[in-house]
């Protein structure tokens, strides 16, 4: 389809899992131009009708093995918005799937950490407890307490594959420390499949400018950048007990993220051999 055919159009509804910092905010700022502000749900506005949790007692419920504070249910509420989208995760996700162009974008895990730090480090105090909290911290410290407390780990600890697992906003009050490492990946591979696209941050506008096609929207013709902070260091710059606290709080996302990047590639450059292997796995009587 043309730009000029494509211009006539209204755009898909869609439903965009928003992963903090993997460099979705640019495509949010799109979606306002092209559907109308009062049409785009994002960030956390899902949350506006629940409880705002102190980090205290995020420590305090998950250690006890309590249920979180359920939203109001995402289908009933936001199933008139067009364009869906937010830091929620799979469980709150999956009710508005149905009918939409659904994706999310990844991240090297690694990267991703270390541009939360800075970006909270950044941020107003008083808006979230957490901002105030990492101000305060040097980055191995937060690090550290990414893999010892409850509320900083639900931020940072493999969260690519706590969010595709179930993840913020879910149904059944599950936190983070209720699942095994196991379950946590297992999901979050098994639900890879929900959606209609996977992008990467390292292939963000390639990958920006397919989704928006696949919406109707016409693509950028410019470079567009939300929230990026190119001032940060770079991991090369890193000491290594830094580098292995990172690796520490990451080694699910890189497991998610290794497999998600081979299966994007695998089926670019090698389709006709990929389908193959489909047909003889599933249908071979």
């Amino acid at each position: 389809m043309s730009d000029s055919e494509n211009i006539h159009k209204m755009p898909n509804s869609a439903l965009f899992l928003h992963i903090q910092k993997t460099a979705g905010s640019s495509i949010v700022d799109i979606a306002r131009q092209a559907y109308g502000s009062d049409q785009v749900v994002s960030h956390g506005d899902y949350l506006n009708a629940t409880p705002t949790l102190s980090l205290g007692a995020v420590d305090k419920i998950s250690t006890k093995g309590e249920k979180l504070p359920i939203p109001v249910s995402g289908k009933e509420k936001y199933e008139h918005i067009p364009f869906v989208s937010g830091h929620f995760g799979y469980d709150f996700a999956r009710k508005l799937m149905q009918n939409r162009y659904t994706f999310t974008f990844l991240r090297d895990p690694i990267e991703r950490v270390l541009s939360y730090y800075y970006f909270c480090k950044t941020r107003d105090p008083n808006e979230y407890e957490i901002y105030a909290l990492t101000q305060q911290l040097s980055l191995d410290d937060f690090l550290m307490l990414g893999l010892e407390r409850p509320a900083v780990k639900a931020c940072i600890w493999n969260n690519q594959a706590w969010q595709l697992a179930n993840g913020y906003g879910n149904s059944n009050g599950r936190n983070i420390l209720s699942f095994c490492e196991e379950e946590i990946l297992a999901l979050a591979i098994q639900h890879l499949d929900d959606f209609s696209y996977i992008g990467f941050a390292e292939t963000f506008e390639e990958d920006r400018d397919y989704i928006l096609k696949e919406l109707n929207i016409i693509p950028p013709k410019e470079k567009v950048v939300s929230n990026a902070n190119p001032s940060r260091p770079s991991t090369k710059n890193l000491p290594l007990p830094t580098l292995k606290l990172l690796e520490d709080l990451t080694h699910l996302d890189r497991a998610l993220y290794n497999l998600a990047w081979h299966r994007k590639n695998f089926f670019l450059e090698k389709p006709f051999k990929f389908m193959r292997k489909l047909k003889r796995k599933f249908l071979t009587i």
